[in-house]
């Protein structure tokens, strides 16, 4: 089953599985391509099977913030199916291939079936609360614990110990809420202490085990 291995898919029923399978429809894009804008009719959510997408907003001064980084295994737009339009945009930062769980169908489930509405309604509970787990995490967590999560949370998913960052290191210091500056110093600790070595947008992993230590 092409859905089995994606993480927010985990725990539904079999059965439930196979109907979003049924709905869901490849994409395929190139990396820099737009996926959608502010006000384009929503079509549903994604998943990312191979590739990463960038969820991001404009401020009023035109500058792009960044939201989320979407990588292999990852759903974003989850809340699109309940809106009539997209309020972000999002945009393809490699060659990418999603799946779109289509939004008619997906509906169409959750309110024919009680079983798969309640398993929908208890995912999206978890996820509310890794989100606020993620707030305190930037909130209390060192500007160092942030980098070496970020880092080791790349290698993951990257499945090396040498990762290349999907966005420039500032908008980078701006996801992990800190100021750039913060940011370059910090990472400049990392590498002199000998846990990592920057070379560009890549990252060389050079001990693992230091780096979860200071999370």
């Amino acid at each position: 089953m092409m859905l089995a291995g994606f993480p927010i898919f985990a725990n539904l029923w079999r059965e439930h599985l196979e109907k979003l399978e049924e709905m869901a429809q490849e994409i395929i894009l190139k990396k820099g391509a737009m996926l959608f804008a502010p006000g384009d009719s929503t079509q549903g959510f994604y998943v990312v099977d191979e590739g990463a997408v960038r969820v991001y907003r404009l401020s009023p001064q035109g500058k792009e913030i960044t939201q989320e980084i979407a990588g292999r295994g990852s759903a974003f737009a989850l809340a699109s199916p309940f809106s009539d339009t997209y309020h972000c945009f999002a945009a393809a930062l490699k060659d990418s291939r999603l799946y779109l769980i289509r939004k008619k169908e997906f509906l169409d489930l959750v309110t024919g079936d009680i079983k798969f509405a309640a398993a929908w309604m208890r995912l999206l509970s978890l996820l509310v609360i890794r989100i606020r787990e993620r707030l305190t995490d930037l909130t209390l967590k060192s500007p160092k614990a942030r980098i070496a999560g970020y880092i080791l949370l790349m290698a993951e998913m990257q499945d090396s110990s040498s990762i290349t960052l999907p966005v420039p290191r500032k908008e980078l210091a701006t996801l992990l809420g800190m100021t750039h500056e913060t940011f370059y110093r910090t990472a400049k600790e990392l590498a002199n202490e000998g846990l990592v070595r920057f070379t560009g947008q890549t990252i060389d992993v050079l001990d693992q085990d230091l780096l979860a230590e200071i999370i």
